[in-house]
Order: structure tokens, then sequence, then C-alpha cells
């Protein structure tokens, strides 16, 4: 079972603390929603690069350039009058476009930010957003630390797309997530994004914690269902070090040997007492080794995370039936991936629940529902005996799948059309409140 959106961020900004960082994204909360174009306030503080001799604020000029104009070049940036090295442009953007851009003196080439060969990228939001930034990441009360993330095997494995897809990084240093984008390098497989965070972050001993995201989502974040986030202990520049964080997205590296792993694990089949289930995975080995004999055990249990975790001994193959052991009871699936040869020939375990409790055929079932069905087989109109209220009225296929939802209007009866069925055996769910009951009909 895949946790939602809102779960994984939950899960993981409770792990994370807040970091100082400068020269990143300020996200104004609660702004309202802009459909077409957003406010993006640019500012860059020039002090210290002034201070180098490096920028005269009484004869040079400040200008962006970006993908936004085309690398045409801004109007000038003004002094912000809250600081009087501290330079601002407002731009309206178009919401969600993923832009580059420099800042550059005098349109000097020799004078436009180098920033280690790349380019500034950030992800427009749909909401006003004021960006702080360092003239070429220059800042004495910060240091600047490299993230660099290779994307070779992602690119293989044809979940992410160089001309479609962005790469982020969301962590304690920029709140749970920037919108300051990993550029690629030379090789495109490869990306990095240098970012500017406080002294006081590693004076303190604070680990920056974080994790790589594709499209800044956390459905594709790495290491998913609620796997461990990544940290780095900064540490100072003034002797020469370099922070570097180098490392390959959910650390699939193929010249590194690894255990294989299942993934996208489920139960497949209708949870019906004296039906066939059976469970589905994804193998993958990041180093090539094919899959040797996989293993696979079956549990029940008296809910969706485990409690009372029972095996279920003799069930060892990717299917089984439904006995009268685990009616009432949640269906537990686990794949244990082995590899036919390599360093590490096995991985973890990995389980899935199944979404409902097993339930029994018939009449008289866990609920206690009575809900004749008639006529059985059915050529055209199926009607639904209820003799008491019912919620809802739901038809699967024999594969577990729904395929129609049937709205309950009147206290006694209901009816459905099976025309357009295929012949076949199909189960119905009536459910009331949180109670419910299974029976099955067929097709001809």
């Amino acid at each position: 079972m895949k946790p939602s959106l809102f779960l994984l961020c939950l899960a993981f900004l409770s792990m994370i603390g807040t970091l100082p960082v400068t020269g990143q994204s300020v996200i104004h909360e609660n702004a309202p929603l802009a459909p077409e174009k957003s406010t993006c306030i640019f500012r860059v503080d020039m002090s210290q690069w002034a201070g180098l001799g490096k920028f005269n604020a009484a004869s040079d000029s400040l200008f962006v350039i970006g993908t936004f104009n085309n690398w045409a070049g801004s109007d000038k940036l003004t002094m912000d009058s809250l600081s009087g090295m501290t330079y601002k442009i407002t731009l309206q953007l178009d919401s969600l476009a993923t832009e580059q851009f420099k800042f550059t003196i005098n349109h000097d080439p020799a004078r436009t930010e180098t920033l280690n060969g790349g380019n500034r990228f950030f992800r427009v939001p749909t909401h006003p957003m004021t960006m702080n930034y360092h003239f070429n990441n220059y800042d004495t009360a910060t240091v600047p630390v490299t993230f660099k993330c290779h994307m070779a095997y992602q690119l293989k494995k044809e979940r992410f797309n160089k001309n479609t897809d962005y790469l982020d990084i969301a962590g304690n240093m920029n709140n749970g997530g920037a919108y300051d984008l990993l550029y690629p390098l030379t090789n495109d497989s490869n990306y990095s994004i240098t970012m500017n965070i406080s002294r006081a972050a590693f004076t303190a001993s604070v680990l920056t914690d974080f994790k790589f995201r594709i499209n800044g989502s956390w459905n594709t974040a790495e290491f998913p269902n609620g796997g461990p986030n990544r940290t780095f202990q900064v540490a100072d520049t003034v002797s020469g070090h370099v922070n570097l964080v180098d490392v390959w997205y959910n650390n699939q590296d193929p010249s590194v040997p690894v255990p294989p792993i299942a993934y996208d694990v489920i139960i497949q089949g209708p949870m019906i007492n004296d039906t066939a289930v059976s469970g589905a995975y994804s193998y993958e080995d990041v180093n090539g080794d094919k899959e040797g004999n996989t293993r696979y055990k079956w549990y029940y249990a008296d809910d969706n995370i485990g409690t009372n975790l029972t095996l279920l001994a003799a069930d060892t193959t990717i299917s089984m039936v439904l006995k009268d052991t685990v009616v009432g009871k949640f269906l537990v699936f686990e794949v244990t991936p082995y590899a036919v040869t390599g360093s590490f020939l096995i991985g973890q375990p990995v389980r899935a629940f199944s979404v409902d409790k097993v339930g029994g055929v018939g009449i008289r079932e866990l609920s206690g529902l009575n809900v004749p069905i008639y006529p059985n087989p059915v050529r055209e109109i199926l009607n639904f005996d209820l003799r008491k209220r019912i919620d809802r009225i739901e038809v699967y296929n024999i594969l577990g799948q729904n395929i129609s939802r049937i709205d309950v209007v009147s206290l006694d009866k209901a009816t459905m059309n099976t025309s357009g069925l295929l012949p076949g055996i199909y189960l119905v769910k009536f459910t009331k409140g949180e109670k419910y009951s299974f029976s099955k009909f067929i097709k001809q």
C-alpha cells in the first residue's frame, strides 16, 4: 500500500527541523492563487561583492537574464529601500514554468555570475514569491554546499525524462522543498545545485536532512514508503574544504553491488471466502542480476498495519484460496526477492495489505445483511431485495476490479442492467455503515 502525498509530507517534515539558509526561496504562505501569472520578486545582496571591489553602486547597474526574457536582460534592478546594497526587480512569470537565470553587472559576460558553470534553476509557483540571493552565491556568513545527483539509471528505466522532467531537493535547509532546481551538468545524466547554508548550521552540529525529488513530488521522492532521509554534516570552508554531496538517485548505482528489490506489491482478486487471490509485484536488480527463487508468504492480521500478524504457514506460493480462517481479517502478502547470482542474492521483504477485510459469500455474512438477488443466473435486469436500509451497492469482476456502483434510492429494492457485462461470475458488495456482505451472480 502506498501512503498518500499528505502522509509522506507529514512523515518527512516531522523528522526535520529548521535550518537557516541564505540565497534560497522564501515562500509567502496563504498568498492568493494565480491561475496564469505569478509575481516573482528577485532580491540580490551586492554588499559583499562590492566589498571585494567588484561592484560600484555609483557606476554599475545590475540586471537579470534568463529563459523568461530570452537571455536578453531585464530592466535595471533598483535599490531596495530596506537595504542599501540589496537590489530587486519584480517580474510576472508563467505559473509552474521551469526557468533558468543569472544576475549580470552591466551585461558584461566577464561580470556575470559563474555559479560553478551553471545557471540558477527554479520552478515558478502559483502564488507570489520572493527569492533572496547573494551575487555569485558569495556570502561570508554562509558556506556553499554542492548537491550532485546522478540520474543515469532513472533515465535508463524511463523514470526520468531529461526533456520534460526536473529534479529538486527538499529538506530542512529549505523548509521541506524550494523552487530552486538542480541543473544538468555537461553530462546531462548528472544534476547539481549549490546552496548557501548558514554557518550556524554546522557550528551547532546540525545535520542537513533532505531527499531528491522528481518534479517536486513526494510520490516520486527517493526512498518511498517511509524510507530514510539523506543526511549531511556541513563543514567550514575556510581551510579549503569543499562541501559536496555526490550520490545516485535512490542510491541506484549499477557499479555498486546491492540486493534486489521488490516494489509495487499488491494483492489481486476479491477478498471473499472460497475464492482465489494472488500476489503481484515488480522485481528489480540495479546490477542486472536475474530473478531467482523469490519467496512468498501469506499472513492475516486484525488491521492493515499488521496487528496480531499470523502466518499462514501452508501458503508459500504466489496464489492462495481464502478459507474460513481469514474471514473477518486483513490479508497480507509478503515478497522476499531473490537473485540468481550476484554479490547480494536476497533483498528485503516487502508486504502488501488488503484494503478490506476478507468476507464470506451468501446471505448469512459477517454483518448479518440479508440481500437476496434474482434472477441468478441473469441475462439483463438483476434485482436486489434490500428488506433493510443499504447505503451502497458495488459490483466487482472476478479479479476484484470495481466495475459498477449502484445508487440506492429506495428503501426496499434496487436494480441493475447487466446487458453490458461479459458472461461470467461477478461479486456484489452490500455496505451499511461499517458492515458489509458479498453475494455472487452469474451473467449469461
